[in-house]
């Protein structure tokens, strides 16, 4: 998988266990109680998964649009034209 999908997966896991934790959290009125350390891991992880590959997508997404400009290219020949 790529990095894109990776994120788009763990972001909208993030969305669903809020949604869920929420509805919980509605209905019993002692949660989280002794599963409050659990609760903050798991979305300790999601957020530090999310932010990742949020990350590494938009720097796969920088070189890509880089390639298709020909920028590095622009940038060859207008280095190649102030040596001379």
């Amino acid at each position: 998988m790529d990095n894109g999908t990776l994120f788009y997966v763990v972001g909208a896991a993030l969305a669903v266990s809020a949604v869920i934790v929420s509805l919980i959290g509605l209905r019993v009125e002692s949660f989280p109680g002794r599963a409050a350390p659990i609760v903050f891991l798991w979305f300790a992880l999601l957020i530090g998964g999310a932010t990742t590959f949020a990350v590494l997508h938009s720097k796969d997404e920088e070189v890509h649009r880089e390639a298709e400009s020909g920028l590095p290219q622009a940038t060859e020949e207008a280095e190649e034209a102030e040596a001379q």
